[in-house]
């Protein structure tokens, strides 16, 4: 990813960083380069802003899920990406407000996808190529966004048994595998934030085949088109649940988090209690030292239980005709 610092593809503004004295509660002293961007910048102060929710450790190493749930994760390049960050303000309604993704429809063998956006009154343009080569996300360029083996209503049986995927009408509660579920409430949390999770997004089944085929995917491409798509968004019902990852690319732009005003208050790990609140599972009485995986089969499954929730284990995606 090609940083201010580099200089090659970002042009830096006339106006410097704010000082954190300098900025007022609202404003922060962010300089708009269009109407348009403050225009934006308006409407996104309207909606709420919520936490990311990060994987727990601590969480998925009592639900037995950890190690397969990070195996998962790196084969993506994730795991960097979802370390714990606040999410600020300031970062998030800069950024939100001026982010535009072009995507390049006419060369399909070499496309020139390009991104810009501002953080800190500094703007950065650059192609999607060289956001993606720095190391931001997977070292690795993928034109081919999604791979010819991939096929959604096939992958959708493979581990809900059901014959056919609608994204808005399947509920991520359909999906068997622990793992697979608690990652599938992972990216809703974070790369696709949403504060109430229902169905599966196209894109999170998407990535859920990638992981389990270990099949490296620019994912860059899925974030910055959600990113933009939430930046433009004139709803003003709609929430913001993605400060995190915007502290991220901050930080990978040399912007670290002591320039964040304004800290996203709440919980912000994927956590036992959460799962609970979320009706993910409930403890098992009376120890509350394990746990019950609500599932849409009549079968109680008891968490931790890794022999039955490795992913490496074909058996293991669908608890159908079998007692786990």
């Amino acid at each position: 990813m090609a940083s201010r610092k580099m200089g090659k593809e970002t042009a830096s503004s006339s106006g410097g960083p704010p000082s954190k004295r300098q900025a007022t509660t609202r404003n922060y002293d962010i300089e708009f380069n269009t109407p348009e961007q403050q225009s934006r910048y308006k409407s996104l102060l309207s909606k709420p802003l919520h936490p990311f929710r990060y994987p727990d450790s601590y969480s998925m190493n009592k639900l037995g899920i950890r190690d397969n749930a990070y195996r998962l994760l790196s084969n993506l390049g994730w795991v960097e990406m979802l370390r714990p960050m606040k999410g600020f303000e300031n970062f998030t309604y800069e950024f939100l407000s001026s982010i535009a993704f072009k995507k390049d429809r006419l060369n399909f063998d070499n496309p020139d996808h390009r991104v810009s956006f501002r953080l800190m009154n500094i703007d950065y343009e650059m192609s999607l190529e060289n956001f993606t080569n720095a190391g931001f996300i997977h070292d690795s360029w993928n034109h081919n966004l999604k791979s010819e083996a991939y096929d959604p209503d096939t992958f959708w049986k493979r581990i809900t048994g059901l014959t056919q995927y609608n994204s808005r009408s399947n509920k991520a509660s359909n999906i068997h595998n622990h793992v697979l579920r608690y990652l599938q409430r992972v990216m809703s949390c974070t790369i696709w934030g949403m504060k109430e999770v229902r169905t599966t997004r196209t894109d999170e089944l998407f990535m859920l085949w990638a992981m389990l085929s270990n099949n490296p995917v620019n994912t860059c491409y899925y974030l910055l088109d959600y990113l933009a798509s939430i930046g433009a968004k004139s709803d003003s019902r709609a929430e913001i649940v993605v400060g995190g990852i915007i502290t991220f690319i901050a930080w990978k732009f040399g912007v670290g988090e002591d320039n964040g005003i304004n800290p996203i208050e709440g919980n912000n790990r994927l956590n036992i209690e959460s799962l609970i609140s979320m009706n993910f599972i409930k403890p098992h009485l009376p120890a509350n030292i394990t746990y019950d995986l609500r599932l849409n089969v009549p079968l109680l499954f008891i968490l931790p239980n890794p022999s039955r929730t490795d992913t490496g284990v074909e058996a293991n995606l669908l608890y159908v005709g079998v007692d786990p």
